[in-house]
């Protein structure tokens, strides 16, 4: 293996891209992002260039991952057909009609749920609305496999004997539960999708091929040897270090993810599964948390969310105001259950600031709570201890950055040691893949160089103490609320 390796991982988000260049010990050697303004092949592209650092030349190996549940249709050329359907977009009417097949209900039984957002029923719709147009369409895909594919082949070239990795192919409808995963036919003959235009699933960090688009020559990647890559949240699991069964973590950000490695499924209303790109299984839950702190101080308190947090850190414990977040995602998955505040007033002897800490401290410690729910829960389900939560988001390095307080509140609730690492999703999709090319010795040594500890967040046995029994009380209760939602 040369010397001057490189290992160039891209993440196409929703937002923009980043794409990072390590070097064989897992340091970054160059770094570029660039922002999206739409949501186009163009645009994409347009991105792509410029979000890309100019590379040394010398060996590289590439992959990436994206948004799951983006569903993305091209010609025989790998051009856009339809704009990319992005996975908030939703089909309502299709999804329902799906739900309604047995072959739904057998999927269901297989991990692979129908949503109104689940990309099988916006296919259908888009199949519906346009259906000249989507005469043209000869291959479905993920925007990680587009990607990598409009890196692979040159201009003009026609797109053959395509693959997919399994985490990006699980929302489309792929069955996990099997060795070797493959789509789940009698779903789609129900849906009237051919398979045909569906790449095979492969592992995440399989080989696919050599750069060779002019797209690759402008990211100076002409020449780097492509790997399949995987969805941006399967990204981020490797990226904290989970990678053996027994691991758990939780990224934050304007979701917060759960996700613990198991050697097995066992099902839960409150989680769903991915198959490990190395070994066994991902069961996680995904639900919103700093997109809520983000609006509430926004819409409702006028205050930026940094000065709320540091009100909010002023605040006695067990002063703040009730707040038990949505649901809607999980642990409930019901759309009519709303956020909910309780237990403030009118007490003329608080000061605004007094009552925005309040407020915020309420929200920020039922995020933490909520987030507290799936430690018991994968315990419980896998007979297991977690000891250790590796953690991925949240305050930067900056002691002055009121987020690390809410690290601080999070690992007190939690009560577990709390490992925080270093914000690089984009070296997920690079573990598989490095381990295909044979670039380290096993699974240790990649873990040992690639995901990267920041430090171990600090818990107050004061905080733990005052929340231990809250945190039973809040659980109660938002189950209670749940129970009463359909008669508010």
């Amino acid at each position: 293996m040369s010397s001057d390796l490189q290992l160039v991982g891209i993440d196409l988000g929703t937002s923009g891209i980043r794409v990072v260049s390590y070097d064989r010990g897992g340091n970054v050697i160059e770094s570029s992002s660039a922002d999206l303004e739409a949501q186009s092949q163009s645009e994409w592209e347009r991105v792509m260039r410029g979000g890309s650092p100019v590379l040394e030349d010398g060996e590289k190996i590439c992959s990436a991952d994206s948004t799951s549940g983006t569903v993305v249709m091209v010609d025989e050329f790998g051009d856009m057909v339809f704009p990319p359907i992005m996975y908030y977009e939703s089909a309502p009417e299709q999804a329902e009609e799906i739900g309604s097949y047995e072959s739904a209900e057998e999927a269901r039984n297989k991990g692979i749920s129908i949503s109104s957002t689940s990309p099988l029923p916006k296919i259908v719709k888009i199949r519906e609305e346009h259906p000249e147009k989507f005469e043209n369409v000869e291959w479905i895909l993920s925007p990680t496999t587009w990607l990598l594919y409009r890196l692979r082949y040159e201009e003009g070239r026609k797109w053959r004997e395509l693959e997919t990795d399994w985490t990006n192919a699980l929302k489309f409808g792929a069955d996990i539960t099997i060795k070797n995963p493959r789509w789940f036919e009698s779903l789609f003959e129900d849906a009237g999708v051919p398979l045909d235009i569906l790449p095979e699933i492969r592992r995440p960090g399989a080989y696919i091929g050599s750069a060779e688009s002019e797209l690759a020559e402008d990211m100076s990647l002409k020449g780097a040897d492509l790997y399949q890559g995987l969805s941006d949240g399967n990204s981020s699991v490797l990226a904290m270090g989970c990678l053996q069964p027994g691991d758990y973590g939780i990224s934050c950000g304007s979701t917060s993810v759960a996700k613990f490695i198991s050697s097995e499924i066992k099902t839960h209303q409150a989680i769903y599964y991915h198959k490990h790109p190395i070994e066994g299984y991902i069961a996680g839950a995904a639900f919103e948390t700093c997109t809520i702190l983000r609006w509430f101080c926004d819409k409702v308190l006028g205050v930026s969310q940094e000065e709320g947090l540091k009100l909010a850190k002023n605040t006695k414990i067990g002063s703040e105001y009730a707040f038990f977040p949505q649901g809607n995602r999980s642990p409930f998955f019901d759309p009519d259950l709303s956020n909910v505040v309780g237990g403030f007033g009118p007490y003329q002897d608080l000061t605004r600031e007094e009552v925005i800490g309040r407020f915020v401290r309420g929200i920020v410690t039922g995020i933490a709570m909520e987030e507290y729910l799936f430690i018991p829960l994968f315990e419980n389900l896998f007979d297991i201890s977690i000891d250790s939560v590796y953690f991925l988001g949240g305050g930067s390095p900056s002691e002055d950055d009121p987020f690390n307080w809410w690290d601080e509140l999070r690992a007190s609730i939690w009560d577990r040691e709390v490992i925080k690492m270093e914000p690089r999703t984009t070296i997920g999709s690079l573990i598989p893949a490095s381990l295909t090319a044979s670039i380290y010795d096993n699974v240790e040594e990649t873990c040992s160089l690639l995901p990267r500890k920041q430090k171990i967040v600090d818990k107050h046995e004061e905080i733990t103490s005052g929340y231990k029994e809250k945190r039973e009380k809040f659980l109660s209760k938002w189950e209670g609320i749940r129970e009463l939602s359909p008669l508010i």
